[in-house]
């Protein structure tokens, strides 16, 4: 497990504390965190999505039909294309270290951690 710690050191990434799961590390780089959690058979499973960080806040991508915002609880960021990308990269850059496939939503940087349609709300089947 060490040696996928240098693996990230080596690119440029910064580790850091991974919070609530004991072993667990975040990768930082760009800006952006993602959180990773051993697993007994020698593998790192990411855990939640990753974050862009503002103002030293966790961010999580939201989609809300008209504009894609950075959340934290209930703050909410409007999103640049700039960062939009630079998350991308940053996932990208972790997906290849960690040896997982990339899908092809994920590759084009569309998917999210939360979507909210606000023209969903009221109709009676919600």
């Amino acid at each position: 497990m060490t040696d996928l710690r240098e693996q990230f050191k080596a690119a440029g990434f910064e580790i850091v504390d991974g919070g609530s799961v004991p072993g667990s590390i975040g990768v930082r780089k760009y800006g952006c965190v993602r959180y990773l959690e051993p697993q007994p058979d020698q593998q790192w499973l990411a855990l939640g999505p990753p974050y862009f960080q503002i103002r030293g806040l966790d961010s999580e991508l939201e989609d809300r039909g008209y504009q894609k915002f950075w959340r934290h609880g209930d703050t909410r960021f409007p999103i640049r294309k700039t960062d939009l990308q630079t998350l991308h990269r940053f996932d990208e850059e972790v997906r290849e270290i960690l040896r997982l496939r990339s899908l092809y939503h994920e590759s084009l940087g569309s998917t999210c951690a939360r979507t909210v349609y606000d023209r969903l709300e009221g109709r009676p089947d919600r």
